[in-house]
């Protein structure tokens, strides 16, 4: 009884609420949806067909016209042959909804409708492979599925039982009755046959019945009746069912036997035609409507349907019924004239909307359905809806969105929502998944503001330039500008005097007026130069200049002309550098109103942003809406829904605020925080709007549940625009969370400080303030990369104070050791002692006079005197051991930024500069510096470790002048270098050397013997030092080569007793210098003497022992006693100067043949031969010989018919005494002071 009241209660409670939405939705007909479905109530005009003429008065457009062409043809289709009829036109013009009008009025009997829709098939788009390539689609797999769905649609249409002898066979429904009456019919003919077959069965059942026997007759007899109906029932059944059986093949054991035609290669169509002819042989259909078959792009399809549709009626069975095939197709299915070939009446049909009357028909949507959309919006969105349904669909969800959503929403926003969705569902899909072109276009804004900002940038770069070139004019007057040209001019004029303009003489001061000048540059400038006449001497003459202005313009600067710099000059004296300035201003601010602007008027500013949208997508429908407005950051409000009561109406407020761009002060209160965060898009937190002091706090006190918010708020605070700046100002002023609000801020904002710093509304306060609270709560990595951007570690070494600029020492010291900070001004004084101990043991501080001082004075001992002259030695000796190991550790820096910038630097102690010079963490060239610029001298050469700076040493004159020294750096390479050619051509260093012997032997070795030699093989030594030098030379030579050597090095050599007289020493001059010989031999005569057997004395030697003073006559005798007569011979001058010598010493006798030779040598001295001659006359065995080896008047003595007249001396006296006694001549005479030769007359 339970049960049964709750049952009946429900049933109650279930008409109640059926009773309640009847009543409820009584009006639901009167909302604005719209059918997407083909309608069926075209408007028609009335007239005397069969078609109902009952129409929507509302429809825009009548089609009369398109159904009376299809009503002729079909009933003209036997009479002109019409078998296939076409219907095109554009997707969504109609057709569909034509045809249903069609077969909804016709009242004729005659036609038969069997419509055939292909829409369940995917509509083949072409795919691309990874190269870009269209695949092709399998054609004949498509074509199979295309014919498949074609053959069910045709069979699955009707029931099994009208079609009964079709071998497709579907799933049969059998209701309650049909399956108890073929049981009871089974189970009788079972028992029938039972009956049949074992009749005493049934007997034994009625044998105790008095009617038994005409009961069993009855049931035998009815049992017959029921097994032939039944064997009746079967054979008819199994007709049907063997009909239906196709046999292909048959094997019995290994051999295959073939049945029938089995072409798997036939299509389906063609495979099953005789299913397709017993169909329509059986059922009334003479109207086949196909649709959507122009999705596949495919026409061999329709080739293949015009072969069914002409075997359909070319078949007995079929033909009388005149089938029409009548087709949906959009236009462009077929190219050319390729339509008419497939078709035999062709209905074009014209769209009802197109992009071009869509927005009519929107209007008259928001007129019928109160839409709240404008009408500019209506223009611009209609260009793009082109298709009914697409349209009424949009405006179903649009009406549906708009009774769901806050009526405060913006409505072409949500229209332009809706149609995207339409348009694009998968985008619109992944918008709501923060995915998709649509959200990556709206999240590039970033980017678009990037690319603004950029071209900004740009032209502020230029104004830069721009002002730097105006501030760096070395010329900012016209004129001067001008008088430099007109000088440079000058300089090429020949005898230049004045300028001529006008027949006109102008100074310089002149011509560089606006007026003249213009002569200048238009080459019509003359002048007058000075010229020189013997006659009139010097006079001035009119010139013409034939140097252009142009060849003036690009000698003085070939990059800019002189108007170019002439405009500059205006320019800057008319301040243009202040209007450039005034520039900047206003592109930083343009820079930074553009940081907040909305992607709408991002597009709008910018016509040539491109927006990053793939091929699938109307690149220009999206750019409307973008552009427009109608799609905007605040897409999420289109697209989800409001619920009162999770936040108040004051956040709510709030929340509409933001996204409608409109900005709340910062300190607007707000309540249910945590609810409003989860309800503001991700892209809220990006804008200058979100910036609340209230929310902050809030993201700030949970920054662990919302570090995306707070990332996103902390990004848009960082932009340095004067919204960000003014919330971070007040915020610091009201917020009690300001440790973690810096903390964050520096994180994300490292430009912080160089803002701060750079920012001229910032005072000094305001700067000590922030660098305060950065140094106090920033995390050690954020100042690391807040001074990379920035010149916060400049700041904080400009602060003398720093140490004490905050109290917490320990995080300083961590400041100090993350930024690495080098101090180089400390005030000790002010400083806690501790902070100064870990800068000065740690070695922060920079390697400076300014900071090292102090830190001597300090933590050492200090000395001026020394620390000026000797710098090195003062810091060793400073007791500063931590100063010293940093200055060693970092002794390349200490060289270059102070030991080497102290100019009084030059008195280092030879200690402290061997180290400094034996360090191999000082660089080569900081070492030569040293070298040259300190004064000490290297004592010991060996002390120096590196023999890389023994060159330097040298040629700096920085080593003391020892033997040891120089051997040291001789046998480097073993040879005299260029440097030391340069420090033993120091007179000082060579006279210092002068004054000790080098050592012959050390240890029993000679080490000096070899650079001696080369020493003095060194013809670049200055003379004067290497006479200097050869003092220290303790050995003598004959077998070195001196060949390079310069006569005054030699001639030292020999008179410093360098060479040896022997026959090699004889010889090694001898190949120098024939004329040194002499030099030798008086040097060393004695020695020569002892050797002069030995030596194979020439000519030339003689000779120049004759006229050698140094040697005796007798010590001439000794070399000429050890000489052949010819080798003495040799040299005519040898001759005459024995026969001087021995006119001259009596004693002096050379053997007779010499003699002889002495007197016939034609080129001695005639007066020196006679003379001789008159001592030695005996020896002259022919008078004539002699006499033609005179010359003169001495050739006339043997000339008979001539008197010889000779000069009156005692010699010829003398010689003309021996002719007359050797009756050469007969006599002579004295007669005015000559002498006179006479011959006798005998010889006459």
């Amino acid at each position: 009884m339970k049960e049964k009241i709750i049952e009946t209660t429900a049933w109650l409670i279930k008409k109640l609420h059926k009773l309640h939405f009847s009543l409820t939705y009584k009006d639901v007909g009167e909302v604005g949806y719209s059918s997407l479905s083909p309608i069926d109530n075209y408007s028609i005009e009335n007239d005397e067909t069969q078609i109902d003429t009952t129409v929507d008065d509302n429809q825009i457009i009548k089609s009369d016209d398109y159904l009376k062409a299809l009503l002729w043809a079909l009933k003209n289709r036997r009479t002109e042959n019409i078998k296939n009829i076409a219907l095109t036109g554009p997707y969504g013009s109609g057709k569909s909804s034509i045809l249903r009008t069609f077969q909804k009025h016709y009242r004729g009997e005659d036609l038969k409708f069997l419509e055939i829709s292909l829409a369940t098939f995917k509509e083949e788009n072409p795919k691309i492979d990874v190269n870009g390539d269209k695949i092709e689609p399998d054609k004949g797999q498509l074509l199979r599925l295309i014919e498949t769905s074609i053959l069910e649609q045709i069979f699955y249409h009707e029931d099994d039982n009208k079609v009964p002898d079709s071998r497709f066979k579907k799933i049969r429904s059998y209701s309650k009755k049909q399956l108890f009456g073929n049981a009871t019919c089974l189970l009788l003919f079972i028992i029938a046959v039972l009956n049949y077959f074992f009749p005493y069965l049934t007997q034994s059942i009625f044998k105790d019945n008095p009617f038994s026997g005409n009961v069993c007759n009855w049931l035998h007899y009815g049992g017959i009746v029921i097994i032939i109906i039944g064997i009746f029932f079967i054979i008819y059944k199994s007709i049907r069912l063997i009909n239906s059986v196709t046999l292909n093949k048959l094997n019995i054991q290994n051999a295959e036997i073939g049945f029938g035609d089995n072409n798997s290669n036939k299509s389906i169509l063609n495979h099953h035609i005789d299913e397709i002819l017993y169909f329509f042989s059986v059922r009334p259909y003479n109207v086949v409507i196909i649709e959507d078959l122009d999705r596949f792009r495919e026409t061999e399809i329709f080739t293949k349907l015009r072969e069914v549709n002409l075997l359909l009626n070319s078949s007995e069975r079929t033909k009388r019924k005149d089938i029409v095939f009548i087709y949906a197709v959009r236009d462009e299915m077929f190219t050319d004239k390729e339509r008419a070939k497939f078709f035999d009446f062709i209905i074009p049909i014209i769209p009802i909307i197109n992009s071009s009357n869509s927005g009519e028909i929107l209007r008259s949507k928001k007129i019928k359905y109160s839409y709240d959309i404008s009408d500019r919006f209506i223009e611009d969105i209609s260009f793009y809806i082109d298709d009914m349904r697409l349209l009424n669909n949009i405006c179903n969800e649009f009406y549906l969105y708009k009774q769901k959503l806050n009526e405060s929403l913006n409505q072409d926003k949500l229209f332009a929502i809706i149609t995207y969705k339409n348009m694009y569902p998968n985008d619109f899909v992944q918008l709501s998944c923060n995915e998709g072109d649509l959200y990556g276009t709206l999240h590039s804004k970033r980017t678009y503001i990037k690319q603004e900002a950029d071209k900004i940038d740009k032209q502020i770069k230029e104004y830069k330039a721009e002002i730097s070139s105006l501030e760096n004019l070395f010329i900012k007057n016209v004129s001067d500008l001008r008088k430099l040209y007109i000088l440079l001019l000058i300089q090429k004029l020949d005898r230049y005097k004045i300028f001529i303009v006008n027949e006109e003489e102008i100074t310089v001061d002149k011509l560089s007026q606006d007026e003249n000048f213009a002569y200048f540059i238009k080459n019509e400038l003359k002048y007058q130069s000075w010229n020189y006449s013997s006659y009139y001497g010097w006079q001035s003459v009119n010139s013409e200049i034939s140097i252009s202005f142009s060849e003036i313009e690009r000698e003085f600067d070939a990059n800019k002309t002189y108007s170019q710099r002439e405009i500059e000059i205006k320019e800057y004296n008319q301040g243009k550098t202040n209007l450039l300035k005034n520039k900047i201003k206003e592109s930083e601010k343009e820079k930074l109103k553009t940081r907040s602007l909305k992607i709408e008027e991002l597009l709008k500013l910018n016509l040539s942003i491109e927006l990053n949208i793939s091929g699938d997508l109307n690149k220009n429908f999206i750019y409307t809406l973008l552009k427009n407005g109608y799609i905007t950051e605040d897409y999420i409000d289109y697209i989800s829904l409001f619920h009162e009561g999770s936040i108040t109406r004051t956040d709510h407020q709030y929340i509409i605020s933001l996204r409608n761009g409109i900005k709340l002060e910062a300190d607007y209160a707000l309540n249910k925080l945590d609810k409003l965060v989860e309800k503001l898009n991700p892209l809220d937190f990006e804008t200058e709007y979100i910036l609340n002091y209230n929310l902050v706090d809030f993201l700030l006190y949970s920054s662990s549940s919302y570090t995306n918010q707070l990332q996103a708020v902390f990004n848009k605070l960082k932009d340095e625009s004067s919204a960000s700046i003014e919330f971070i100002n007040g915020f610091i002023e009201t917020s009690e969370n300001l440790e973690v609000f810096v903390k964050i801020l520096c994180n994300c904002w490292v430009n912080i400080w160089a803002y701060i710093n750079n920012e001229l509304s910032y005072s000094d306060q305001d700067n000590l303030k922030y660098l305060k609270l950065i140094l106090e709560y920033a995390e050690l990595s954020s100042i690391k990369e807040i001074a990379k951007q920035s010149n916060l570690e400049q700041t904080i070494l400009g602060k003398k104070d720093f140490l004490s600029i905050i109290q917490n020492e320990d995080k300083l010291i961590q400041i100090i050791q993350e930024l690495d900070i080098l101090f180089t001004d400390i005030d000790f004084q002010n400083s806690p002692d501790s902070l100064l101990e870990f800068i000065y043991e740690n070695d922060y501080y920079q390697i400076d006079t300014s900071i090292i001082v102090p830190i001597i004075k300090k933590f050492g001992k200090f000395d001026q005197v020394a620390f000026d002259t000797s710098n090195y030695t003062a810091i060793l000796k400073s007791e500063c051991p931590y100063l010293i190991e940093f200055i060693e550790s970092n002794i390349e820096l200490y060289i270059d930024d102070i030991y080497l910038e102290i100019e009084t630097n030059v008195k280092e102690e030879e200690n402290s500069y061997l180290k400094l010079l034996n360090n191999k963490e000082i660089s080569l060239d900081d070492k030569i510096i040293l070298i040259h610029k300190i004064n000490t001298k290297i004592t010991t050469l060996s002390n120096v470790k590196d023999k890389t700076f023994y060159p330097t040493l040298f040629s700096e004159n920085k080593v003391i002048p020892k033997w040891q020294n120089l051997l040291l750096y001789y046998n480097i390479d073993e040879k005299i270098t260029d440097q030391m050619i340069v420090f033993l051509n120091n007179h000082d260093n060579a006279n210092e050397l002068s004054t000790v012997k080098m050592e012959t032997k050390v240890n029993d070795k000679d080490i000096y013997g070899k650079m001696c030699r080369n020493i003095i093989l060194c013809d670049d030594i200055n003379n004067e030092n290497f006479d200097l030098i050869l003092i220290s030379v303790p050995w003598w030579y004959d077998n070195i080569d001196i060949s390079n050597l310069s006569i005054h090095k030699v001639t030292s050599l020999i008179k410093r007793v360098k060479i040896r007289p022997t026959l090699d020493g004889y010889k090694l001059i001898k190949e120098y210098s024939n004329e040194l010989v002499i030099l030798l031999i008086e040097e060393r005569k004695n020695l020569i003497l002892e050797i002069v057997g030995q030596i194979e004395w020439d000519s030339n030697d003689l000779n120049l022992i004759l006229k050698s003073n140094r040697i005796t006559n007798s010590e001439k005798k000794t070399f000429l006693n050890n000489c052949a007569d010819g080798t003495i011979a040799d040299n005519k001058e040898n001759l005459n100067l024995i026969n001087q010598i021995m006119l001259d010493d009596l004693n002096f006798v050379v053997n007779n043949n010499l003699i002889k030779m002495m007197i016939l040598e034609k080129r001695n001295s005639i007066v020196n031969r006679i003379r001789l001659f008159n001592q030695y006359s005996s020896l002259i065995t022919s008078l004539d010989d002699l006499i033609d080896s005179l010359s003169g008047n001495y050739l006339e003595i043997p000339n008979k018919s001539k008197r010889a007249i000779l000069d009156d001396t005692q010699y010829n006296r003398r010689f003309l005494d021996i002719l007359k006694n050797r009756n050469y001549i007969a006599s002579y005479s004295d007669k005015k002071g000559d002498l006179r030769v006479y011959h006798s007359k005998k010889n006459d």
